[in-house]
């Protein structure tokens, strides 16, 4: 058995329970936790059913804080209706360049044009 620190990101992303897909997508996001509220955009780096993965040069949360996020998402209600992804979840991780959350709700809405 190999020691932790030598585990490879392939071997780590292997032990998860969802499968993570890469995908590239606009998100805007917003602090649903007590205090100040907070604001910003980003762009997911992978899903799973149950999160996200998200880069963003702005972010600082603590874990267990609770987020609303606005996902762009990548096809038409339809085939001519813009739709976005509603998400209300809690950060598992934040790191300075990207954050995790484990999803709560979600649902489908749909966009103007």
């Amino acid at each position: 058995m190999q020691p932790k620190s030598t585990l490879s990101l392939q071997q780590k992303a292997e032990r998860r329970s969802k499968a993570r897909y890469p995908l590239r997508l606009g998100v805007r996001y917003r602090t649903l936790s007590s205090g100040p509220a907070f604001v910003g955009v980003g762009r997911t780096v992978n899903m799973s059913s149950c999160g996200l993965l998200i880069a963003t040069e702005e972010a600082k949360f603590p874990a267990g804080a609770r987020l609303q996020l606005a996902v762009e998402w990548p096809f038409l209600l339809h085939g001519t209706t813009p739709l976005q992804l509603v998400v209300s979840c809690r950060v598992t991780r934040c790191d300075p360049e990207e954050f995790a959350v484990k999803l709560d709700q979600y649902l489908f809405r749909t966009t103007k044009r």
